[in-house]
């Protein structure tokens, strides 16, 4: 199968979902651990992520067409009578949290548009729905590209505001600070803002199931992620007279209110990014479980969001963005028992060694991931 991504494409996809997950609130949450405490959290953040996301491209590899999840837990763990129930259960489930989910990037860069252009709010709206969906329409290549520009201008951003940072009066940055709640919530929000389990069967496709650049790809995803957050954490804390829950509002404050604007340009990047490989992998979900075609699969993953943001289900969309924390939980445990299945029927794997230990452990992980979610801070 001829490559239709770059190894680095497929990087900046799974970057690019992961980057709008919460990363404004991880300097607030360092803060409480200490910069070198928080970093060693990362760290194993990191590697927990990593293990999960590759179980999640064996299991692409091994379903027919590069599965995405539902056809992946399809095929290796749903089993008897149920499959068929089970399966479009999940697949309802999936497509309404998915939905909400994406209604709320919608929203989120709505308030930011609003206040950079003074634009009403069905304005805002459109702007966001029509650039992010569109680009969705054109296809997995279009994705990888703008992915890719997307992220050489978030590094840009990031770059300025660093570079600023370093030019302000400065504080003294905690190194470490015994604080176990602070330790988990950091912990689970950080796995949160690592998780991209959607993009990975993008990367399979993409890459034509080569799993050497498979395996590149999801690290030096999670390595772009992982950069970021560490500056951002650094600058934010080195910078602010307060670190506040949304890291650049208090950020901005210390370097010049320039940096609000840079900053809101980043956070709707942020935004516009994690759009793009969401709903490009529910339009793929769609496609895989229904039978439709690209353009049909699209328009259901995109319009509801569409619908459900002019409609300002603010409740409702609340509840639906907790929903969508625990279905990441889920999905990861659910995760773990179908790649032992495919791991037993299927000869091969991209975890070579110690594959039970590596599942327990991994299991353990995302129990604390739950765990640092509801923890109070």
């Amino acid at each position: 199968m001829e490559k239709k991504l770059t190894t680095w494409e497929a990087a900046c996809i799974i970057t690019g979902y992961g980057i709008g997950g919460g990363v404004m609130s991880l300097p607030y949450l360092a803060e409480r651990n200490g910069i070198v405490m928080s970093i060693f959290i990362l760290s194993l953040a990191f590697v927990a992520s990593y293990i999960l996301h590759l179980m999640i491209a064996d299991l692409a590899l091994k379903t027919d067409g590069g599965g995405q999840i539902i056809a992946c837990l399809s095929k290796f763990l749903f089993r008897g009578k149920l499959k068929n129930v089970l399966t479009i259960s999940f697949f309802v489930l999936m497509l309404a949290i998915l939905c909400t989910n994406l209604t709320g990037y919608i929203s989120g860069a709505e308030e930011i548009l609003i206040e950079l252009f003074d634009i009403s709010a069905l304005t805002a709206k459109l702007i966001f729905y029509v650039v992010a969906a569109a680009v969705v329409l054109f296809g997995l290549k279009a994705v990888g590209i703008s992915e890719k520009i997307a992220m050489a201008i978030i590094f840009s951003l990031i770059g300025v505001l660093a570079v600023a940072s370093l030019f302000s009066d400065g504080n003294r940055v905690p190194l470490v600070k015994p604080d176990l709640n602070g330790a988990l919530a950091f912990y689970g929000m950080a796995m949160f803002s690592l998780a991209a389990f959607f993009s990975v069967p993008q990367a399979v496709v993409g890459l034509g199931g080569d799993t050497k650049e498979i395996k590149k790809a999801i690290f030096v995803g999670f390595l772009n992620n992982f950069i970021i957050i560490c500056v951002i954490c650094f600058c934010a804390l080195y910078a602010s007279d307060e670190v506040t829950s949304v890291a650049m509002v208090g950020w901005s404050k210390g370097i010049g209110l320039w940096a609000q604007i840079v900053g809101s340009a980043f956070t709707v990047l942020a935004m516009l990014t994690t759009y793009w490989s969401l709903s490009l992998a529910l339009a793929d979900i769609v496609r895989e479980t229904v039978g439709w075609g690209h353009r049909p699969s699209w328009l259901v993953a995109t319009a509801p969001s569409l619908a459900l943001a002019l409609f300002n289900l603010g409740n409702f969309m609340e509840f639906m963005r907790l929903a969508g924390g625990l279905i990441s939980i889920i999905v990861a445990v659910m995760t773990i028992p179908a790649f032992m299945n495919a791991r037993n029927e299927v000869p091969g794997s991209i975890i070579k060694r110690n594959g039970n230990i590596v599942c327990i452990l991994t299991i353990i992980a995302y129990v604390l991931m739950g765990i640092g979610n509801i923890v109070p801070v």
